[in-house]
């Protein structure tokens, strides 16, 4: 059993532990369950950046294997979340970043350790602006995604003028989801741009790839991207129509890497490689 297999298991089970903390001590409002969800979710991230440093300063720099990468974006994803939560002091979004880590976990410890090594001429860039890139824009995604299911679902309840559940009684307001999606569109879309611009760099990599579905479908995604951007900033669009769009492009980013998991698009290109 190599150490990133032990490292996914002990994730997986401590992010479980911190969404379901998370989300009954949300229903509960007793203090105890969420401190400890706050512990379990600190533990994971803790764990998460000791993977992360392995990683780093063990491997080498150009070696992502198919197992680390996951761990990589659930770390960033809950970096983020955090940063807004001691930022914009919005909780309730930790909520969202440990399910969608969780995930990438069990994705992680179902995938294989075998590490892919990038050719020397473009190893260390390559992976310092597209992997890095994608994968912040990607943390920064989910956050406007967990902003966007909180703002519809408020949104809705209260133009039916529905009674407020324990769940929603003590979530922060429209606003501040808002300023959520605000942030996240601001920052990720130019790195998503920068991540998936740094891919393209390298001509052989375009070229095999442009007719390749999952190439085609990350410039959809950085299409709809820039409508989002150009739709927030030059336009001045809030609220429920942003808060959707959001929604729909995480749904396809995350189609997008499942796709490219199942299908080892990188490995294949980069076996090419001549």
């Amino acid at each position: 059993m190599t150490f990133e297999h032990i490292t996914a298991i002990g994730l997986v089970f401590l992010y479980s532990l911190g969404a379901l903390g998370l989300f009954f001590g949300t229903l509960s409002k007793r203090r105890a369950v969420n401190a400890a969800a706050d512990i379990l979710t600190l533990a994971a991230f803790l764990l998460n950046t000791l993977a992360a440093i392995y990683f780093f300063a063990v491997q080498s720099l150009d070696a992502l294997s198919a197992s680390a990468a996951p761990q990589l974006l659930a770390w960033a994803i809950v970096f983020i979340s955090l940063c807004a939560r001691l930022l914009l002091r919005l909780r309730i979004l930790t909520l969202t970043a440990t399910t969608l880590a969780l995930v990438l976990c069990v994705l992680s410890l179902r995938s294989s350790p075998t590490a892919l090594v990038l050719p020397d001429n473009l190893s260390a860039l390559f992976l310092t602006l597209h992997i890095s890139a994608l994968f912040a824009s990607g943390g920064l995604l989910a956050l406007a995604f967990g902003a966007g299911l909180l703002f519809v679902h408020m949104d809705r309840k209260l133009k039916r003028k529905a009674p407020a559940t324990v769940f929603s009684q003590d979530l922060p307001s429209l606003s501040s989801f808002d300023t959520v999606n605000r942030y996240a569109v601001l920052a990720g879309f130019p790195l998503y741009t920068l991540g998936l611009t740094a891919g393209f760099l390298w001509g052989p990599l375009f070229s095999q790839a442009i007719e390749n579905p999952k190439v085609l479908l990350s410039l959809f995604i950085w299409a709809l991207y820039a409508l989002l951007f150009y739709q927030r900033m030059a336009l001045g669009y809030r609220g429920r129509k942003t808060a959707v769009m959001a929604i729909a492009i995480f749904t396809i980013s995350a189609l997008s890497f499942g796709i490219d998991y199942s299908l080892s698009h990188h490995s294949a290109l980069l076996r090419a490689w001549p």
